[in-house]
C-alpha cells in the first residue's frame, strides 16, 4: 500500500514535470539547428526576434541628410513670446503652441502641456485654470488651433505667431 502511493505521486510529479514541459515549449521559440553546430560555425547570435517600433514622435529620419546648421541660438519661450508681441493670456498661449509647434518641431501638443509653459513664463499671471480653459477654448473655436484626436493638439498654418512670417516682416 504504501509503495502504491509513493508510485501515485511520482506518476503526479511527472505528470506536472511533462505540463512544464510542453508549455515552455510551446513558448520558447525553437533552434532551427543544434547549438553545437552553431558555435562550430562561429555564429553565437540567438535567433532574432520583431524589432520595437517607435511612435512617429520619437523616429529618427536619415534619408534627409546631414542636419544644416541653425542660424542662430534657439530662444527659451519667454524670448520668444516677448519677440512676438504676446502679452495677454489668449496670445501666450497661441505663442506657446506656435513655438512648441515652430521652433521644438513638434507636430503635436497636449493642453496641459501649453498651460505649463505660459505658466513657466510669468509666474506673476497667477494663470488660473478657468481663465486659461477658457481661453484654450476660444482658440480652438477660432480655428487658430486645431484639435488632432483625444488630448492632441495642432496650430493652424495661419497663425500670426508663425516665426518665419515675422523675419519676413507680416
Amino acid at each position: 500500500l504504501v509503495s502504491r502511493r509513493v508510485s501515485t505521486s511520482q506518476d503526479d510529479e511527472a505528470f506536472a514535470e511533462n505540463a512544464y514541459r510542453s508549455d515552455l515549449s510551446e513558448a520558447v521559440r525553437h533552434v532551427s539547428r543544434p547549438m553545437s553546430e552553431a558555435k562550430d560555425k562561429g555564429n553565437d547570435r540567438r535567433p532574432s526576434v520583431a524589432p520595437l517600433v517607435l511612435v512617429s514622435s520619437q523616429r529618427v529620419d536619415d534619408s534627409n541628410g546631414p542636419a544644416k546648421e541653425p542660424d542662430e541660438a534657439p530662444q527659451d519661450f519667454a524670448g520668444f513670446a516677448k519677440s512676438m508681441g504676446a502679452k495677454e493670456l489668449p496670445d501666450l498661449l497661441e505663442a506657446a503652441a506656435a513655438y512648441t509647434s515652430f521652433v521644438e518641431g513638434q507636430a503635436s501638443f497636449s493642453r496641459p502641456e501649453i498651460m505649463k509653459r505660459v505658466a513657466r513664463v510669468d509666474p506673476s499671471l497667477h494663470l488660473s485654470r478657468e481663465d486659461g480653459l477658457r481661453s484654450f477654448g476660444q482658440l480652438l473655436r477660432q480655428g487658430k488651433l486645431r484639435k488632432l484626436e483625444r488630448g492632441q493638439f495642432t496650430i493652424a498654418e495661419t497663425t500670426r505667431f508663425k516665426p518665419e512670417q515675422r523675419i519676413a516682416g507680416e
